[in-house]
């Protein structure tokens, strides 16, 4: 599977995003929580969608089960892991159009290989060994 990270793609690649919330209908959460019950951990990130020309970066990893949360009771410690781009939970629950009380899609992750733009081929992003993954996985 995949998933676009469109403006926030350069904080994936730094390490910064470990988290990103969506706002996704029941049945495509439903798919991403049978893929990581089937033990499909492993999705293609990519800058946009690919119908918008978007390009994969890389790989993430998923580090817990997708799960729906109220956008007010997000941790506030999230707003670093959701790439540090917003200064208070106000401010990021506007970008939902500002109910505290919308119920959103979790999806907790960390980058796990890159793609190099010239050839597409995947490279380790310097992860610490325990969590550099190894061959057959």
């Amino acid at each position: 599977m995949i998933i676009s990270f469109a403006w926030t793609w350069e904080a994936v690649k730094a390490h910064r995003k470990k988290c990103t919330r969506r706002d996704w209908c029941q049945r495509y959460f439903d798919l991403w929580v049978r893929q990581y019950r089937a033990g499909r951990y492993t999705h293609n990130a990519y800058d946009k969608s690919p119908r918008c020309g978007g390009k994969k970066f890389g790989e993430i990893r998923l580090t817990c089960e997708p799960y729906w949360e109220r956008l007010g009771d997000m941790p506030v410690e999230d707003l670093v892991l959701e790439g540090g781009y917003w200064n208070s939970k106000t401010e990021f629950i506007e970008l939902f159009g500002g109910n505290p009380d919308k119920e959103v899609v979790v999806v907790r992750f960390y980058l796990l290989r890159l793609t190099t733009p010239a050839t597409g081929q995947l490279v380790l992003p310097g992860l610490p060994a325990a969590l550099t993954p190894r061959p057959g996985r």
